[in-house]
C-alpha cells in the first residue's frame, strides 16, 4: 500500500510538470488570488483599527466604567463615587496604558444675549493627555493644565456660534448633582477644532476638582476613561475588569459604546468576504480547467492504467495529488509574496498628508492608512485555498476513474 502510494505520488509530480506552461499560469493564478486575499483583508483590517483609533482617540477613550444605566440615560444623577479598588484594578493591568477620571453633564452656556446646549466634561488635564488627543487638536490658546480652576477649552463652531475668544469669558449653568442649580463663569483658554463636527459644535472641557464645586459632586464621578495598550487587548480588559468590580457598575468597550461604528465594520467586512468569495473562484476555477485539460490529455493514458490494473481509488488519487502539490506551491508562494507586502505596508502604512486638508472636511483626521498583518488571515487564506481547489478537482477526479478502459485507449 505505502509503495503504491509513493509510485502514485511521483506520477502526479511528474503529471503536474509535463505541461509546464500550464502548470506555470495556474500557479500564478493561485499566487496572485492568495497574495491579494492576504493584502486587501490585512489592509481591511489595518483600516478598521486606525477607524477606531481615531473614533475613540480623540475624546472618547476605548473603555468606560459607568454607574449602571448612565450610559441609557447620560443624566448627573448616575455617578459613583471614585474608589480606591477600581483604581488599583486598573493599575495592576497590564493591558491598560492609562486612565483617567470624568464628570459629565449637559448644561447651557450663555454669552451676551446668545445661549447654547453643550456637554460639559470635567478633565484631570495631565491623565486626559495620556488617554485622549483633543489636545493636539488647539488651535487657538491652550489646552488645560493642573493649576487651572475656572478655565474651559471649547470647539471651534461653538466658540464662532457665542462670538467668543480665547481669554473671553462665557457663563454655564445646569443642575448640580445634589439637585441645586450649578452655575459658574468660566474663561475660555484654549479653542480646538478636533474635526468631528458634534465636539466641535458641542463639547466644552473644564478641570475636575472645578467641575466637582460646580456640580456639587462631593468626589462622585460619571466614568474612568481607559485607553488599551492595543486594541486586539479590549474584549480581555473589559471581561477582567467585569469580573473583579462591583455590582453598581458597568464596564463598556468601545464597541457598546459605538453601536453604530460597529455596524459599519461588520458591514464592510462583508463585502470585503464577498470579494475574498469571488477570488477563491477564480483560483478555484483556474486549477479546475488546469486539472480537466490534463486529464483529457491524458485518457488514453489513463485507460492504458485501468486496463493493467490501476483501481478507480487510485486514479482518483492521483488526480487529487496533481492538484494538492499545484495547490501547495501557489499557497506558499502566495502567502510569501502576500505576507511580504502587507508587512511592508504595516511598517510603511500610506502616508495621504498631502491631502489632509480636503479629507478634513470629511471629518477625518489622520493621514495615515496601515495594514495589519495577522497569523489568522494568512493561516485561514492559505488552508480555505487548499479546500476549494481539492473540492473542485473532485469532478473530473471522478470522470478521470469512470473512464471504460476499451474506450479511453481509442481516444486519439
Amino acid at each position: 500500500m505505502k509503495k503504491d502510494f509513493e509510485i502514485i505520488s511521483m506520477l502526479a509530480w511528474r503529471n503536474v510538470w509535463r505541461n509546464k506552461r500550464r502548470t506555470i499560469l495556474t500557479l500564478c493564478t493561485i499566487v496572485v488570488g492568495c497574495a491579494m486575499i492576504i493584502l486587501l483583508n490585512a489592509f481591511a483590517k489595518g483600516g478598521h483599527d486606525q477607524m477606531i483609533e481615531d473614533a475613540t482617540g480623540l475624546v472618547m477613550g476605548h473603555i468606560h466604567i459607568h454607574e449602571k444605566g448612565y450610559w441609557e440615560n447620560k443624566t448627573i444623577d448616575y455617578a459613583f463615587e471614585a474608589d480606591e479598588s477600581i483604581e488599583k484594578a486598573l493599575s495592576s493591568n497590564t493591558h491598560i496604558r492609562a486612565y483617567c477620571k470624568r464628570i459629565m453633564c449637559d448644561a447651557l452656556i450663555a454669552k451676551g444675549g446668545t445661549t447654547k446646549g453643550v456637554m460639559i466634561q470635567g478633565v484631570e488635564p495631565v491623565c486626559e493627555k495620556q488617554v485622549c488627543g483633543l489636545h493636539k487638536c488647539i488651535i487657538k490658546g491652550r489646552y488645560l493644565s493642573d493649576s487651572d480652576s475656572t478655565h474651559a477649552v471649547i470647539g471651534a463652531t461653538l466658540a464662532e456660534n457665542l462670538k467668543v475668544d480665547v481669554g473671553n469669558t462665557i457663563a454655564i449653568i445646569s443642575q448640580g448633582f445634589d439637585g441645586s442649580i450649578a452655575a459658574e463663569h468660566l474663561t475660555i483658554a484654549g479653542i480646538f477644532k478636533s474635526g468631528n463636527p458634534e465636539y466641535d459644535k458641542f463639547l466644552l472641557q473644564m478641570p475636575l476638582k472645578q467641575a466637582d464645586e460646580t456640580f456639587s459632586m462631593m468626589g462622585y464621578i460619571h466614568a474612568y476613561v481607559i485607553k488599551a495598550s492595543r486594541i486586539d487587548n479590549i474584549d480581555a480588559i473589559t471581561s477582567s475588569l467585569s469580573k473583579k468590580l462591583q455590582n453598581n457598575v458597568e464596564v463598556l468597550g468601545w464597541d457598546r459604546l459605538m453601536p453604530e461604528l460597529v455596524q459599519f465594520i461588520i458591514m464592510d467586512d462583508v463585502s470585503g468576504y464577498l470579494f475574498d468569495l469571488m477570488l477563491f473562484l477564480v483560483v478555484a476555477f483556474g486549477i479546475l480547467n488546469t486539472i480537466q485539460m490534463s486529464v483529457y490529455e491524458r485518457t488514453r493514458e489513463l485507460g492504458i492504467m485501468k486496463a493493467v490494473g490501476t483501481t478507480p481509488g487510485q486514479i482518483v488519487a492521483l488526480v487529487i495529488l496533481e492538484t494538492f502539490f499545484i495547490t501547495v506551491i501557489g499557497v506558499l508562494l502566495g502567502v510569501a509574496l502576500g505576507a511580504g507586502i502587507s508587512y511592508y505596508f504595516t511598517v510603511h502604512p500610506i502616508d495621504y498628508s498631502q491631502y489632509s486638508e480636503e479629507i478634513a472636511v470629511w471629518g477625518i483626521t489622520t493621514t495615515i492608512f496601515p495594514a495589519t498583518v495577522t497569523i489568522a488571515n494568512t493561516v485561514v487564506t492559505a488552508v480555505l485555498t487548499m479546500i476549494v481547489s481539492l473540492l473542485f478537482c473532485i469532478f473530473p477526479a471522478r470522470r478521470a476513474s469512470k473512464l471504460h478502459p476499451v474506450e479511453a485507449i481509442r481516444h486519439i
